[in-house]
């Protein structure tokens, strides 16, 4: 059981660690950070996703109706309750609020999902990697990019109304990949072997460059830790898990996809907050920090949950 959690979690744990030793040793800088995060955001993010969406069976997706509405139901809900209470409550910023939502609402699934999960699983965890991908690129960055734009003209695109900003969000390619791929594959039209293999060298390189970028960031911000983030790491690490679990006993998911959608919604907080925090130039130590203490608290919180559901 150790081999197992320290397997999953380990890679994690390692590239952002890299990355915090080589930013104290001089090697990079804040601006090459943010270089390797447009290079995930830009390229190598929409080519992974746009890969593992297309290669879903269409039918397995079909005939997994309760699965998918946990997890697709439970990413939105997470992800809209976290922001009412930090914009409302908190009285939060509308970005800061959204990033912080993003990072409860959005596991790390489409960064380090299939390295985990995968390990976990095997094969059969392509589809909640590709369910959880899919709400997050094709639901909630939309609602992000359409958030932020209008919080950050400056830094985002053009300013206007919320139909501009809408349409800015679906002109990303981190929105447009796995969509395309995603309606690709509903339609039944396969996508040529070729367009697959050229995609996946860069893809595959996702999880561990954004991982140790964030790693660089957050040894140039210095790690702090608040109430802002500690809610966060709660309810990412612990809370969103924990009901899931309760989903999935509610819908009577047999226990393999019970164990799935725990251990998918027990994923550490994605590095994608650290990308987006960089863009806008707001949160960003915040973003940075709870990403890595999620990641920390994740060694613990999912070798429990690892546990717990192997009974």
């Amino acid at each position: 059981m150790l081999e197992t959690i320290c397997g999953a979690i380990f890679p994690i744990v390692l590239s952002m660690v890299l990355g915090y030793i080589s930013a104290s040793a001089g090697m990079f800088n804040r601006d090459q950070a943010t270089a390797m995060n447009r290079m995930v955001l830009k390229f190598a993010l929409p080519l992974d996703l746009f890969v593992g969406i297309s290669r879903i069976d269409r039918q397995q997706i079909l005939n997994s109706q309760a699965f998918a509405a946990v997890i697709i139901g439970w990413m939105i809900v997470s992800f809209l309750l976290t922001y009412c209470l930090s914009r409302f409550v908190f009285n939060r910023t509308v970005s800061l609020a959204t990033l912080q939502a993003l990072a409860v609402g959005n596991p790390s699934v489409p960064f380090v999902g299939s390295a985990v999960l995968g390990f976990l699983f095997g094969g059969k965890s392509a589809l909640a990697v590709s369910l959880a991908s899919m709400t997050i690129n094709v639901v909630l960055i939309p609602i992000v990019f359409f958030l932020l734009a209008g919080d950050n003209e400056e830094t985002m695109g053009e300013s206007g109304g919320w139909l501009v900003h809408l349409k800015q969000a679906f002109k990303q390619p981190v929105v447009l990949a796995p969509l395309i791929a995603f309606l690709l594959v509903l339609s039944g039209v396969p996508v040529p072997k070729m367009i697959n293999t050229s995609f996946i060298m860069l893809g595959k390189s996702t999880g561990g460059v954004a991982m140790f970028s964030a790693g660089i960031l957050l040894c140039l911000m210095r790690p702090i830790i608040n109430k802002m983030i500690i809610t966060s790491v709660l309810i990412r690490n612990i809370v969103s898990p924990l009901c899931a679990w309760g989903l999935a006993l509610a819908v009577h998911l047999p226990s393999f996809y019970l164990r799935e959608a725990v251990l998918t919604f027990a994923m550490p907080s994605a590095s994608i907050i650290v990308i987006l925090s960089s863009q806008i130039k707001k949160g960003e130590r915040e973003a940075a920090s709870t990403v890595f203490l999620s990641t920390i608290v994740a060694i613990f919180t999912m070798g429990a949950l690892i546990a717990l559901t192997d009974q």
